[in-house]
Parts: C-alpha cells; structure tokens; sequence
C-alpha cells in the first residue's frame, strides 16, 4: 500500500500526437492534463498507474499520457558533417592512433589494398 505523499511525488511520461517523448510531468500535472480531456492514458505494457481519490472524484493516472492537443514538436537537430566538424569532435587527434600532427580524415594508409 502507498502513501498519498508517495503517490505525488511520481512522474508520468508526456508523449506529443506523434508519440514522441516529451517530458515527465508530476501527478497533478497529468491529472489536470487528464481531467481536462488534453491527453489520453496510452497503454504499452498493461502496467496499472495509480488510483488518485479526491472527495468526489476517482481519477485513475496512467504511467504514460498522450497529448491530444496540437503543440509544436521537438525538431531533431543533425550537426553539420564536414571536416571541421569531425576534427573538433575528435579534438584534432586521430581516433585510431592518437596522433596529433596535421591531420587529413583518412591520413592512414592500410596495410594491405
């Protein structure tokens, strides 16, 4: 058995129309989310969330919501892939052998060809 102070101090999991995670939000978040008919409960693995009782009103919280009001999505960024860039990821040192001198992106020659 939970305590009330317990139950509120869980999270569930916000996914946007598309189903992309968006964040976690604490109990009375969703159940305001819920109440007010912007999400739905989404069901992935039949886990049970927590019944939420109040004087006149027994909400049931899911573990995850889906949003079903408009927002705008999270745009997922690409970082830009030339030379540059690969050179300041690496720190401008080789990933194979560690050397620092002027590097070229493929400054080994193989063994064999």
């Amino acid at each position: 058995m939970t305590s009330a102070m317990e139950v509120l101090e869980q999270s569930v999991v916000v996914f946007s129309q598309n189903y992309l995670p968006l964040c976690r939000v604490n109990i009375k978040r969703a159940i305001v989310l819920l109440v007010s008919n912007k999400a739905e409960p989404v069901d992935f693995s039949r886990e049970r969330g927590w019944l939420v009782r109040s004087r006149s009103l027994v909400v049931s919280v899911p573990k995850h919501i889906h949003l079903k009001i408009p927002g705008a999505e999270r745009i997922w960024k690409m970082p830009p892939v030339n030379r540059r860039e690969v050179l300041r990821r690496d720190h401008h040192s080789c990933q194979y052998s560690g050397s620092i001198k002027p590097l070229t992106l493929d400054h080994l020659i193989p063994r064999s060809i």
